[in-house]
């Protein structure tokens, strides 16, 4: 077989993954567990059976970005859609990264975002989140012109975490770094109603998308772009749609990475649609929110620690007492040599497995260890995961 090499920033890299086995509840990767809103349904449907499926989609899927421009009283040109919120972040990070620049990444965060630096060849530097999991602005400014990084990214909400962090924390950042900032809200939509000023008169459907968002600065600032997806709140995961709107020079610039007919035209009907009645979803929303809170405060009670979330996850791990009991029964069970904090959580992954629900392991994470994140499913799925937890709880020595 002849020589060949591959970049030293692919070389190190090791392929991304996540648990796929079978489960019957799958809360692994927030996903929604809900049925798309019938109306819409009937909609895409509909518009299926006299779809164009031998036609190119628009070069620059400009059907969708007008109406997302139309909603948010933009230029056109302000906004790019993508494959996924996803696919615009790594195009971020070869647009405004390269060799011998920094990227500045929170920590703990999504772990794609230095997977996306290393594919630009930029080196991610982490700045740290609080021990709660908030983003602390001073701190953030302070990093940034000791790093000089030439792109900054802030997780709001944060994922795993959950944690919200208000529009004058996310301001105080943007007008005081002199980079470029993405602000990542994939799960903007699950922490409705933060930040909202009494007697607001903005149209609902606008106000929905802006509230506590960094949309609401669009105008203001000419160094940030905001990121939003439809993999979330809208249960788009499998059709891979994302869109970035921000200041013109910015959006122009990360415009140029993004290829031809980049996102394929009967994802961007159906996004199109979803987009245009997206007050259909307000409720199944609200609906995630009171079974998050729910979930969140049975945990708490249960004797976890449970992060502030405004998500549609719950971030859990068991401490203290409540740490050694579960430690004490894997230890008896799998005889693996754990640290007990790690063994604590992979206890319970192990059992939820073996109840055929799948959550997402983060027990060998050096700042999480032996924390899970639970997606929030339907309410008869969430009712299953928080019995399946008591079970647990009682049958290793917990006192209800």
């Amino acid at each position: 077989m002849a020589d060949f090499s591959v970049r030293k920033s692919i070389e190190r890299m090791e392929e991304y993954s996540v648990e796929t086995v079978a489960a019957g509840i799958i809360v692994n990767a927030n996903e929604s567990n809900y049925p798309m809103p019938e109306e819409i349904a009937k909609s895409i449907a509909a518009r299926t059976a006299r779809f164009p499926f031998n036609r190119y989609p628009p070069m620059k899927s400009e059907n969708l970005a007008q109406v997302i421009a139309d909603e948010l009283e933009v230029d056109i040109d302000c906004v790019k859609i993508g494959n996924g919120s996803s696919e615009l972040l790594e195009k971020a990070c070869y647009v405004f990264g390269g060799p011998g620049k920094k990227i500045a990444v929170p920590w703990p965060s999504f772990s794609m975002y230095g997977e996306y630096a290393d594919l630009s060849d930029s080196e991610a530097v982490r700045y740290p989140l609080t021990e709660e999991g908030y983003v602390d602005a001073d701190s953030v400014i302070a990093f940034c012109k000791e790093q000089q990084p030439a792109l900054l990214i802030v997780c709001n909400p944060n994922n795993p975490t959950g944690n919200y962090n208000p529009l004058a924390v996310m301001e105080k950042i943007i007008a005081n770094v002199d980079c470029p900032v993405i602000m990542d809200e994939a799960y903007m939509e699950f922490a409705d109603g933060k930040d909202v000023p009494p007697n607001d008169m903005r149209p609902l459907n606008k106000l929905w998308l802006v509230a506590g968002s960094t949309l609401s600065l669009l105008g203001k600032y000419s160094n940030f772009m905001v990121f939003r997806t439809f993999s979330k709140a809208y249960g788009l995961a499998g059709m891979r749609c994302g869109y970035a709107v921000g200041a013109l020079g910015l959006v122009r610039q990360l415009g140029k990475a993004i290829l031809p007919y980049s996102v394929n035209a009967f994802t961007l009907m159906v996004a199109k649609t979803l987009y245009e009645n997206k007050l259909l979803y307000k409720q199944q929303v609200k609906t995630i929110r009171e079974e998050r809170d729910k979930m969140a405060a049975y945990m708490a009670n249960l004797g976890f620690r449970v992060w502030p979330t405004a998500t549609n996850f719950v971030m859990l791990r068991a401490e203290g007492a409540l740490m050694e009991q579960l430690a004490a029964a894997y230890a008896a069970k799998y005889g693996d040599d754990l640290p007990k904090q790690a063994a604590s959580g992979k206890l319970i992954f192990k059992y939820y497995l073996e109840n055929s629900i799948l959550v997402r392991d983060f027990t060998s994470h050096p700042v999480l260890t032996g924390a899970l994140r639970i997606t929030v499913g339907t309410p008869e799925e969430n009712k299953q995961i928080l019995s399946k937890l008591t079970e647990l709880v009682v049958a290793t020595g917990g006192k209800l």
